[in-house]
Order: structure tokens, then C-alpha cells, then sequence
């Protein structure tokens, strides 16, 4: 009987062992993806919801009632490593931005910004994702410059812009992540008022709200899939 028992109870092991080790290795299966797919489109038009644009560290806010981007799909159907391309959103339609102390201000988009997934889903439809070439000139009653990357050292306004954050197939919501600093002031501020705003060259920009993916008729909302 001690024998027997010893049997089965080595036999338990081993079988909780496989199975541990069939987890693993299933677990780094699933992690192991470097590509993905998009699909659908092939038109894309994002609607912002309570979008703002904080400066740091002074605080400063810009909302804006209106900041949509429009474009297409990129190649729907078709592989490609995480951080390609997968949409391209070259128009942008902003009205009612405004400021509390600078009041009324523009925002101008510079070429075109692009979206891409970045990584493995975190959660169940929830990929990580970015908005990229992100370049836009910002005109308040006196006080202008130009937001995109912190690469622009020669204060010209050439660098762009990343947001970084997650886009969610189930609603089509693209969310910045509150800690993401790729998007800063890149030319000195011009103007009278802008030291009483606290602005100055390399200041993050933090990226507030969302926008969600409505497609135009015709176009069916973005899907994405390993590999």
C-alpha cells in the first residue's frame, strides 16, 4: 500500500509539473508575437472627447470642444512589426480651444500623424499604442509656438511629437496614458504673455481625453490581430 502511494503521489507531481510547464510555455507563446495586423477601414475618423493639452510644469491647460482626426487604414490585412504604421491621419478639424488666461488659441497640425499598436494586448481587445509624427503650431493672443519632439534643438519647429497610450477594439478608443512625455513644447514661446504663462522651449506636453473611432459609411471599425 505504501508503495502504491508513493506511485500515485509521484504521479501527481510529475503530471502538475506538465502542466506547469505546458502554462509556460503557452504563456511565452503568447507574449512572443513581434508583429500584428489591422484590418478594417479603410477610412478612420477619430472623435476627441474632452481633449487638453497640459504644460509642465507650470500646469497650464488648453482644451479644445473639437479635435478630431481623419485618415485611412494603413494596408488592411497585411503583418507588420510592432511600432509600423497603422493608420495615417492627415486631417485634423479642431474649433473652441481656449485657454483660461491666453483665452482663445489655434492649433495648427504640421504633416500627417500616424497611429500604431506597439506591443502585445494587455488586457482582452487592449493593445498599447501610439500616436506619432505628431507636430502642431499653437497660436494664442500673444503668445506662439510650436509642440512635437524634444529632438528639434535648434528651436525650428522640425522635431514631432509621440503620444503614447492605448487603443481598446471594443469601444474603438484611442487613451493617452497620463504619463507619456513625448510631446513637448519645441521652440521658444514668442510673445508677451508667455512668461506669464510659465511656458518655455522642452516643457512636456501632457495629452488629456480620448478619441474614439467612428468610421465614415462605407468603412467598418479597426480590428487587430497576432501576427
Amino acid at each position: 500500500m505504501k508503495n502504491r502511494i508513493n506511485r500515485l503521489a509521484g504521479g501527481l507531481v510529475a503530471t502538475a509539473a506538465a502542466g506547469a510547464a505546458i502554462i509556460s510555455m503557452t504563456t511565452t507563446a503568447a507574449h512572443a508575437a513581434t508583429t500584428y495586423t489591422p484590418s478594417g477601414g479603410p477610412n478612420a475618423n477619430f472623435v476627441g472627447t474632452n481633449v487638453s493639452f497640459t504644460a509642465q510644469p507650470s500646469g497650464q491647460v488648453l482644451t479644445c470642444t473639437t479635435f478630431n482626426l481623419s485618415g485611412s487604414i494603413t494596408t488592411p490585412g497585411t503583418s507588420r512589426a510592432y511600432g509600423a504604421q497603422a493608420g495615417s491621419l492627415g486631417t485634423l478639424s479642431s474649433s473652441g480651444c481656449t485657454n483660461p488666461i491666453a483665452g482663445a488659441t489655434t492649433v495648427t497640425p504640421i504633416g500627417t500623424w500616424k497611429v500604431a499598436i506597439t506591443g502585445d494586448q494587455t488586457a482582452p481587445g487592449v493593445w498599447p499604442a501610439k500616436l506619432y509624427d505628431v507636430k502642431a503650431y499653437v497660436s494664442a493672443a500673444n503668445c506662439n509656438f510650436y509642440a512635437g519632439g524634444a529632438s528639434d534643438t535648434a528651436g525650428t519647429g522640425t522635431g514631432t511629437g509621440v503620444v503614447n497610450g492605448s487603443f481598446n477594439t471594443a469601444t474603438q478608443r484611442f487613451t493617452p496614458s497620463a504619463t507619456s512625455t513625448g510631446l513637448v513644447i519645441s521652440t521658444p514661446p514668442v510673445g508677451s504673455i508667455c512668461p506669464i504663462l510659465d511656458i518655455y522651449e522642452d516643457d512636456t506636453v501632457q495629452v488629456g481625453g480620448y478619441w474614439t473611432n467612428t468610421p465614415p459609411s462605407g468603412s467598418t471599425a479597426l480590428a487587430i490581430a497576432n501576427p
